[in-house]
């Protein structure tokens, strides 16, 4: 049985459930999308506050308002699984390549990298709630000196305290990331060099679940691309609140032309007239 904890992703047998996250924060519900027979269904991942509030073009087709509503994508299951068959290739089929680009990229040190944009979105609730609780400790000292009456002094409490805690959910979802220091790049370049020694390309081609499992800690879907966060370290299994200090590696498209190949090689599942290039930022 799956617990589900919607700021910081879910206790799940199903490995997508486990591993997206949106960018609002929220895990994503997996709903049944079609059946081709009685012994296959395909899926697809809503966030989780869209099964509340409905999906932008839901409420768009109902004439109502899409203000505050998440903007991310529903996202299937084949769209996921492509993405990961060429993130993973695109890492590991080129080892020598890898180490390269990487050595490039790390080179520069902990001010010379690229942070991942949670960091950014962590930042900025940070400075939301430290307003909030400085707002309370004005309204706490205004009404010891009597400079607002009580039934005032309540109302904007009550305000005041809703916003903090939903700023405190809001950053749960972050878990334990923070900035890349000097340490934690020296230290990712090692950990790829070690992971490239062993290049785990598959006999057939395909990487399993078992294996994204490994190597991904998670994908945080955002309205226009979506961001991968490899674990270095797979021997330590981890999910994205374990992404630590990621920073930017390279980023990469799939194409139309790469989605209908990973139909012609699992011809069970439905085929999509939908294709479209997707975006992948690669996180290490």
């Amino acid at each position: 049985m799956e617990q589900c904890l919607k700021s910081r992703g879910v206790h799940s047998d199903d490995l997508w459930r486990r591993k997206l996250r949106c960018q609002c924060g929220h895990a994503f519900a997996k709903t049944r999308w079609h059946s081709k027979s009685r012994d296959f269904t395909t899926y697809t991942y809503k966030c989780y506050d869209q099964t509340r509030t409905g999906t932008i073009s839901a409420r768009l087709k109902n004439g109502l308002s899409i203000e505050g509503v998440c903007h991310s994508p529903l996202v299937q299951d084949w769209k996921i699984h492509t993405m990961a068959q060429k993130v993973l290739h695109a890492v590991f089929d080129d080892p020598e390549g890898t180490l390269k680009n990487a050595a490039a990229v790390l080179g520069l040190g902990a001010a010379g990298v690229e942070q991942a944009e949670v960091l950014r979105d962590k930042t900025i609730i940070e400075e939301r709630l430290k307003k909030e609780q400085g707002r309370y400790e004005t309204l706490l000292d205004m009404r010891m000196n009597n400079e607002i009456p009580r039934e005032v002094f309540s109302r904007k409490q009550q305000e005041v305290e809703k916003k903090i805690a939903e700023l405190e959910q809001q950053m749960m979802q972050y878990g334990d990331v923070k900035p890349a220091t000097e340490a934690d790049v020296s230290g990712k370049l090692e950990n790829l060099r070690r992971l490239m020694g062993q290049p785990p390309v598959p006999e057939d081609g395909e990487f399993s679940e078992e294996d994204i499992d490994k190597y991904v800690f998670g994908v945080r879907v955002y309205e226009d691309r979506f961001e991968w966060l490899l674990n270095l370290s797979p021997e330590a299994r981890g999910e994205l609140d374990d992404a630590g200090s990621p920073v930017y590696f390279t980023k990469l498209t799939v194409t139309p032309d790469d989605e209908r190949a990973w139909f012609r090689m699992h011809p069970q599942w439905s085929k999509s007239n939908k294709y479209a290039e997707l975006e992948a930022w690669i996180f290490i």
